[in-house]
C-alpha cells in the first residue's frame, strides 16, 4: 500500500477520534447543553432529555477512545458505530436546515450555539465522508489509531507533519483573526445575553430569556434571524393562522395596536406564503413567514402565541397563547408607553411653569 492511502486513513480517523473526544468532553462538562440543542432541533420525541444528556457524552468518548485503541474487529464495530452517529447527525442538520430550525445545536456544548447554517451541514458532510473512509478501510487493514502511528515510515510521517502543520497554521489564523475582533465586554449595550429577572410590580418576576436563534423570512424572500429583527427595532410576533378562529379577533385589532404603538413592530407570523396571502393584514403591516412554524416552537405551540422581542436581545414580554392573554400583554403595553409618554409630558409641563 502506498503512503498517500496509509496516511489518508490515519487523518480521518485522528479527525473522527478528536471530534468525538472535543464533542464528549464539552456535553459531559456542561449537560443542560445537550438538553437545548435538542430542543432546539425538536429532537425530544426521539430523544429524551435526561437520559441523552447523561448518556451521550460518554458514548462519543468511549467511541473517541476506541478509535484511538480498539484492536482487530472491536476497531471495525467502533468505526461502524461511529459512522451511523456521524450520519444521524448529517440527517439532523440537514433537517434543521430544511425546517428553518436554526438554533444552536451545541454539537461541541455550550460554547458552540451558534445558529445551524450551511456551513454546519459542509461540516457535517466531511465529518460522515471521513467516517466512511475509517469503516470501509476497517474492513480491510485498517486500524485503531496508535497502532497506524506505529507502522509509519519517513513518507508517511512527512504527510502527517504537513497535514499538522496545515491544521496549526489554520487555528493560529483563526485565533488571529478573533484578537481583531472589537472587545464589547465593557460595552453596555453588548453585553453577555443572561436571563434577566424583572419585578413589574404584580407580585411576579418575570424572567427576560435571551431571544432564541431563528429564521424568519419576508413575503419577497429575504431572510432575517428573529435577533437581527430585534436588534434593529423592538417588536411584537403573532404567531397566527387564518384557519384559527381565535387569530381573527387579533387580525381585527392589529392595526389599532400598531398606531397605539408607533415605538413597535407588529409582524403577524403565518406557517406558509399561502396562508399569509389568504389572511386579513391590514396593507401598513408587514407579515413574516416561519414555515411550519418551526420558530414558534422555540417559545410554545399552538396559535395565537405572541412575544414581545426587545432590542437588548431579551424577550420583553411572553410567550402566550390564547386570545385573551395576547390582547392582555398588548393593553399592558400600551398602558405602559403611553404611561411613560404621559409622565414626560406632565416633567416638561412642570420644567416650564417653573421657568421666570
Amino acid at each position: 500500500m502506498s503512503a498517500f492511502p496509509n496516511v489518508s486513513f490515519l487523518l480521518c480517523t485522528a479527525l473522527i477520534a478528536i471530534t468525538l473526544a472535543v464533542s464528549g468532553f464539552a456535553k459531559a462538562k456542561d449537560p443542560s447543553s445537550t438538553v437545548t440543542g435538542i430542543l432546539n432541533l425538536g429532537l425530544e420525541k426521539i430523544a429524551p432529555l435526561k437520559l441523552t444528556a447523561r448518556t451521550l457524552p460518554w458514548a462519543e468518548l468511549l467511541l473517541a477512545l476506541g478509535m484511538l485503541a480498539a484492536p482487530g474487529i472491536l476497531f471495525t464495530t467502533v468505526s461502524g458505530i461511529s459512522l451511523v452517529l456521524m450520519l444521524f447527525y448529517l440527517i439532523v442538520i440537514a433537517r434543521a436546515l430544511a425546517t428553518g430550525r436554526t438554533a444552536g445545536c451545541n454539537c461541541f456544548g455550550s460554547k458552540s450555539a451558534a445558529p445551524v447554517s450551511r456551513y454546519t451541514l459542509i461540516r457535517n458532510i466531511a465529518l460522515t465522508v471521513a467516517a466512511a473512509t475509517v469503516f470501509a478501510a476497517s474492513l480491510g487493514s485498517g486500524r485503531a489509531l496508535i497502532y497506524e502511528l506505529y507502522n509509519l515510515n519517513s513518507a508517511d510521517w512527512g504527510w502527517v507533519l504537513g497535514a499538522a502543520l496545515i491544521t496549526l497554521t489554520m487555528w493560529a489564523v483563526q485565533r488571529g483573526e478573533a484578537l481583531a475582533e472589537p472587545d464589547f465586554s465593557e460595552s453596555d449595550d453588548n453585553h453577555l445575553l443572561l436571563p434577566v429577572y424583572e419585578d413589574r410590580g404584580d407580585g411576579e418576576e418575570y424572567v427576560r430569556m435571551p431571544i432564541p436563534y431563528a429564521t424568519l423570512h419576508t413575503l419577497d424572500g429575504k431572510n432575517f434571524s428573529i435577533r437581527e429583527l430585534a436588534e434593529l427595532k423592538a417588536r411584537v410576533l403573532f404567531f397566527v393562522s387564518p384557519t384559527c378562529g381565535a387569530c381573527l379577533s387579533i387580525f381585527d385589532k392589529l392595526a389599532d395596536w400598531a398606531h397605539k404603538l408607533p415605538q413597535l413592530e407588529l409582524h403577524p407570523v403565518f406557517s406558509s406564503e399561502s396562508n399569509a396571502k389568504t389572511a386579513s393584514v391590514p396593507k401598513s403591516i408587514t407579515p413574516l413567514i416561519d414555515p411550519k412554524f418551526a420558530a414558534m416552537h422555540a417559545f410554545g405551540r399552538g396559535t395565537p402565541l405572541a412575544v414581545v422581542l426587545g432590542s437588548d436581545g431579551l424577550l420583553a414580554g411572553g410567550p402566550v397563547r390564547g386570545a385573551s392573554d395576547v390582547s392582555d400583554v398588548m393593553d399592558q403595553l400600551i398602558e405602559e408607553f403611553t404611561g411613560a409618554e404621559n409622565s414626560d409630558e406632565h416633567s416638561e409641563q412642570n420644567t416650564v411653569g417653573q421657568m421666570p
